[in-house]
């Protein structure tokens, strides 16, 4: 992270955990500055009807017990809030990082805000903690406030500016392991989170299907426009990497690469796209490098193997060639039909790399 975003993101942090140690909150992160702090079920009533909030959530509580065994209101109502049921229930976390993630996941172009409530007497009574909690109110440390009026004051707002909200997602994830896959550790959270980012997931899906068409650049413009939306999909990165790689543009391929591994360090995936990117510029210590990092995640890793022995031969390594390409084949790899992809044929790849190979490695690949 450059130094310039390190320190704009230490301020915000530093802020945000002084006005939490100032006294007993909970937090909410939102990633645009809403008229209202508002629960889903107040927002889809028409304004004329709002005022009679809890008196709907109470019928819908009536019928919802018809398709469950549990009988607890408080615990019904969070787990229509779990699978997306409009409720008079408002989402805090106990964690004001979690909350810092809300603010910035989302919108980005607009600015965000960290809102905090103190847990004073006078609200005591509209704070639930869920006593059976599933695994994304874990992951998230959810606290649910149910207002009566179906909307609340906060205590203290922290906004959070539009150009601040990708290099507080990256500090989150890099240093504090919050990131979209953990706060959204389910099936569910999943789908929620699709629905949040749903334009952007078009656009990634768009680019993907471009890619296998092999219209490159059309890919490229839908990697970007989803990126734009949501800078944090890391397959994104890697779509457009691999379209760039397609049309030379190869520092632009590694760039995206590395964006990719930055959003999650064990995709072996990222590391070995990138190694082949680095073999084509002949930076073979630099492949060497990502593929052993792809093979230390996962060990079974053929291509990885392959494209490692086949790295080592311009630098006269014949033993450790020799290794890596042996264990490809005994995992089952083609690798004759991989070294062709290549280069042509052994006399085209020695005469490129001034090189002369050992007649068993020449055998091996197929000379």
């Amino acid at each position: 992270m450059p130094s310039d975003d390190l320190g704009e993101v230490l301020e915000v942090i530093t802020n945000l955990a002084r006005k939490a140690a100032a006294g007993d909150y909970i937090f909410r992160g939102e990633p645009q500055c809403y008229p209202e702090v508002s629960s889903s079920l107040y927002r889809e009533l028409p304004a004329t009807l709002r005022g009679q909030v809890e008196a709907v959530q109470e019928v819908r509580l009536l019928e919802a017990q018809r398709f469950t065994a549990e009988r607890d209101e408080f615990e019904i109502l969070t787990e229509l809030q779990h699978y997306g049921g409009k409720t008079n229930l408002i989402d805090f976390t106990a964690d004001y990082l979690i909350a810092l993630f809300f603010a910035c996941d989302g919108s980005p172009s607009q600015d965000g805000r960290v809102l905090l409530l103190e847990r004073s007497a006078a609200i005591a009574d509209y704070i639930y903690e869920p006593n059976r909690p599933v695994n994304r109110a874990i992951a998230q440390k959810s606290i649910f406030v149910r207002p009566p009026e179906g909307f609340i004051e906060p205590d203290l707002v922290v906004v959070i500016s539009a150009q601040r909200k990708a290099p507080l997602l990256r500090y989150l994830r890099q240093c504090h392991g919050i990131a979209a896959e953990t706060i959204y550790n389910d099936l569910h959270g999943y789908i929620r989170y699709a629905a949040i980012h749903q334009e952007a997931s078009a656009a990634l899906s768009v680019g993907q299907a471009h890619l296998l068409a092999g219209d490159y650049p059309a890919a490229i413009e839908s990697f970007s426009q989803a990126l734009a939306l949501n800078p944090q999909l890391g397959e994104a990165y890697m779509g457009r990497g691999v379209a760039y790689s397609q049309i030379g543009k190869f520092d632009f391929a590694i760039a995206d690469f590395d964006q990719a591994i930055a959003l999650d360090p064990d995709y072996a995936v990222g590391y070995f796209s990138r190694g082949i990117i680095y073999g084509i510029k002949r930076e073979w210590h630099l492949a060497i490098q990502d593929f052993t990092s792809a093979i230390n995640l996962d060990p079974d890793y053929a291509d990885a193997y392959c494209y490692r022995g086949v790295a080592w031969l311009p630098l006269g390594e014949w033993e450790q060639a020799r290794a890596d390409l042996v264990t490809a084949r005994d995992l089952g790899y083609d690798i004759v039909a991989a070294f062709r992809v290549g280069y042509a044929n052994i006399p085209a790849f020695e005469q490129r790399h001034g090189i002369q190979l050992p007649p068993d490695l020449a055998e091996m690949l197929g000379g």
